[in-house]
């Protein structure tokens, strides 16, 4: 049996996009532990655990648990995210803290931590965020929208702050995905994106894992601090 590349973490690990990132990441040679607030009976991780992404102190204790397990992280998806369709009057505060506390929070949070044990044990990591091209476009969900701006914002910065430390960090910004998140937008909302869509066609999972994948490989190893559109030529 060929030697591990290394450990890599896939948040939102439950989910059709986190399995077909997960199973990418296997193909590549990594041990991947997989982190969801759900289970799932066809988990494609090594190791999964399971954890809420809105409780800063909960998923402290779950990395911890996961170094430890795992020996450090390699290699970092922040696949996870929170979406739930409502009118823009009725948006709570509630839920806008919530759409920040996983998409925004635990995001930040995650970087942190990850990278400060990679620079620890003198590792050139890589780490990939899933944005959205709500993030760079708006959306008709405004607080979805203006988490996944700060996502394609905090990766520009972080390329900048980690780059030099031998940590690769980019971004992924799908547009429509033909599941999971995208089959629970708002009335009218996928027929017209499918309608503005050029390839008249939502992606699908492995479309955007293989993207992933890409920059996880030696052959992104002068990407840094970027955020690589995947729309279908929206």
């Amino acid at each position: 049996m060929a030697a591990s590349k290394g450990a890599a973490l896939v948040t939102g690990s439950a989910g059709e996009l986190g399995t077909a990132i997960i199973k990418s990441l296997k193909g590549q040679g990594y041990e991947v532990a997989g982190l969801d607030l759900r289970e799932s009976p066809e988990l494609e991780a090594d190791r999964n655990y399971r954890c809420d992404l809105a409780d800063i102190d909960q998923v402290a204790g779950v990395l911890q648990k996961i170094e430890t397990d795992m020996g450090g992280i390699d290699v970092l998806v922040n696949n996870a995210a929170y979406y739930q369709h409502t009118p823009f009057f009725e948006l709570s505060v509630e839920q806008i803290h919530k759409t920040l506390s996983v998409n925004v929070t635990a995001l930040v949070f995650l970087c942190q931590r990850v990278a400060k044990r990679m620079i620890d044990d003198g590792k050139a990591g890589v780490i990939v965020n899933m944005a959205s091209i709500a993030g760079r476009n708006g959306s008709s969900q405004a607080d979805y929208g203006a988490s996944k701006a700060a996502v394609i914002n905090l990766t520009a910065t972080l390329g900048r702050v980690l780059g030099g430390q031998g940590i690769r960090i980019n971004a992924v910004a799908p547009a429509l995905i033909a599941t999971g998140m995208g089959t629970r937008l708002g009335p009218g909302v996928r027929e017209r994106f499918l309608e503005m869509t050029p390839l008249k066609r939502a992606a699908e999972p492995e479309e955007i894992a293989q993207v992933v994948a890409f920059l996880v490989s030696n052959g992104a190893s002068y990407v840094n601090g970027t955020t690589i559109d995947v729309h279908g030529g929206l």
